[in-house]
C-alpha cells in the first residue's frame, strides 16, 4: 500500500478520526495535531484521540488540548499514527467499529493492520509523513502547521542528532523554518525543560543504574514516582540518557505504571538492534530505539527482557 492509496482514502473521506499511540511522545502527539489541521484546512471534519495522558512539555503545542481520550460519534475513517501495532492505541478507537482504518507509521516493526498500510521506515518520523500528506494535498504550510510538524521531526531525531538524519530531513527543516517554525524554541522545549520532580525521579534511577554485560538499565517504581511528585515518568528520556555511558551498548528503563504494568525504553548504539526484542515482546520501535509495555509485576518483567538485551549487546 502507498503514499497515493493514502492521499486518495483521505480525500474521499468527509469525518475523520485520528488515533495515536499510548505513553505518547512528541511525535504521536505531533503528527496527530498536524493531520487534523491538514484535514480541517481540507474542509473536513477531524479529531484526535490518544488513550493516555500527554506529558507536560507536549501540552504546549497548538491544539493538544483538544486531543480526547477516546473516540465517540460518528466517523467514516480511523486514521492510525506513529502506532506499530493496534493494541498500542489502547481504547482511542473503542467505538468505531466497521470503517476503513489508515494505518500511516515509519516504524520497521509495524504489523501492517490497517485496511490501508502506508509504512515508510526511511522517514525520520511519522510527522515528516505528515508533512508529506500536506504538500501531497495542496495545504500551505504556515507558522502554526509548521510548528507543529518540526516539533514531532525534532523529537524524533533527538534535536536532529539521530543517525538517520540526512539532507532531505535538513532541507525539510528549512522550509518548517522558512514558514515560521522556530527550531531553537522547540529544542529547547523538547529536551531541555522538565520538572523538578522529573529532575528528583532522575536521581532516584540513576542511583539504582546497573550494567551488565553491555547492558546499562535502571527501574522506576511506583514509589520512587511518588516519592518525586511525579505521576508520570514516561516522557522523562532516561533511556537516551543511559546509552551515552561509554560501556553501554544498550539501555533499557522499567518503568512500573499504576496499573502495575511494566514499560520497557531501549536505547541502542549504531550496529546494535532493540527491535526485535521489542518485537518479541509485543512492542515495536527502530533498531535504536524502541519499547513495549509488559503486564508485570516489575520482578517477572525484569529478567526476560535482560536475557533478550545481553543476547542483543552481544549480535552485531
Amino acid at each position: 500500500m502507498s503514499r497515493e492509496q493514502a492521499q486518495r482514502i483521505l480525500k474521499e473521506a468527509q469525518r475523520v478520526a485520528v488515533a495515536t499511540h499510548v505513553s505518547p511522545d512528541a511525535d504521536a502527539i505531533s503528527s496527530a495535531i498536524g493531520l487534523v489541521q491538514i484535514l480541517r484546512r481540507l474542509g473536513k471534519t477531524a479529531e484526535a484521540f490518544c488513550d493516555d495522558d500527554l506529558p507536560a512539555r507536549l501540552k504546549a503545542l497548538p491544539h493538544a488540548e483538544e486531543i480526547a481520550r477516546v473516540a465517540h460519534g460518528a466517523f467514516d475513517l480511523l486514521v492510525s499514527l506513529d502506532a506499530s501495532d493496534p493494541g498500542r492505541l489502547g481504547k482511542a478507537f473503542a467505538e468505531l467499529q466497521g470503517i476503513p482504518l489508515l494505518n500511516i507509521d515509519h516504524h520497521i516493526t509495524n504489523t501492517h493492520f490497517g485496511t490501508i498500510n502506508w509504512v515508510d521506515p526511511s522517514a525520520v518520523a511519522t510527522s515528516e509523513m505528515v508533512l508529506w500528506l500536506a504538500e501531497d494535498l495542496g495545504v500551505t504550510m504556515d507558522a502554526e502547521l509548521a510548528s507543529i510538524l518540526l516539533a514531532g521531526i525534532v523529537g524524533d531525531t533527538m534535536g536532529l542528532r539521530t543517525a538517520n538524519v540526512n539532507a532531505r530531513v535538513m532541507h525539510e527543516v528549512t522550509r518548517l523554518m522558512e514558514a515560521g517554525a522556530s527550531l531553537p524554541a522547540l529544542v529547547d522545549a523538547l529536551f531541555n525543560r522538565r520538572p523538578l520532580a522529573a529532575l528528583r525521579l532522575f536521581g532516584q534511577a540513576l542511583a539504582e543504574v546497573r550494567m551488565e554485560d553491555g547492558v546499562i538499565w535502571t527501574v522506576i517504581t511506583r514509589e520512587m514516582r511518588a516519592a518525586s511528585g511525579l505521576n508520570h515518568a514516561n516522557d522523562l528520556s532516561l533511556s537516551s540518557f543511559l546509552i551515552g555511558a561509554e560501556e553501554a551498548r544498550i539501555a533499557a528503563v522499567f518503568t512500573e505504571r499504576d496499573d502495575g504494568k511494566v514499560e520497557v525504553s531501549m536505547r541502542a548504539r549504531p550496529g546494535y538492534d532493540v527491535a526485535r526484542v521489542a518485537l518479541a515482546f509485543g512492542g515495536g520501535g527502530h533498531p535504536p530505539a524502541a519499547g513495549c509495555l509488559l503486564p508485570g509485576p516489575l520482578e517477572e518483567a525484569i529478567p526476560p527482557i535482560l536475557k533478550a538485551l545481553k543476547a542483543a549487546a552481544r549480535d552485531r
